[in-house]
């Protein structure tokens, strides 16, 4: 058992990896806030992150831990030799967190996207979350099933 400090909290306890799987047909309602599925409830804190995509498709959402593990991925893919001082990297890193908001599942497991995020992704009522491994993705509709159309999954297998 992690040791605990005076307040009772425990300290150092491992944090569980998170693998988020499956599609979920949900709606945003009229303050923004979206339904977590049940399954995803039940592995995820309180205490996420949300993004919108790179390319203004979709809304990412993160275990805070796993948001900053993607920055360091896209940095790193994008900069390989990352300098501490390098503006030009500065400012990529700036824009990828300064779209990121923290989010706080409520009591009854629904999360606030604010309408500057849902406007810039398309999202309206009819939604689809999505699992995609250490992170849940929050896509329009009828944009998912379009990009979804384009999808030919046997070209993986060929």
């Amino acid at each position: 058992m992690a040791a605990t400090a005076d307040n009772g909290i425990a300290e150092d306890a491992p944090r569980r990896e998170v693998d988020l799987n499956g599609e979920f047909r949900l709606k945003v309602d009229g303050k923004g806030r979206v339904t977590l599925p049940a399954k995803f409830r039940k592995v995820l804190s309180n205490d996420l992150t949300v993004t919108r995509n790179p390319f203004d498709e979709c809304v990412y959402a993160f275990e805070a831990p796993d948001f900053n593990q993607w920055v360091e991925s896209v940095m790193g893919g994008a900069f390989p030799e990352r300098k501490a001082n390098d503006r030009q990297q500065d400012k990529y890193h700036r824009a990828l967190k300064s779209r990121a908001r923290d989010v706080e599942v409520d009591s009854a497991g629904r999360i606030m996207l604010s309408a500057d995020m849902r406007e810039a992704c398309g999202i309206d009522k009819d939604i689809i979350v999505v699992g995609n491994g250490s992170r849940f993705e929050v896509w329009d509709a009828e944009r998912y099933e379009a990009m979804m159309d384009d999808v030919d999954l046997s070209l993986l297998f060929t």
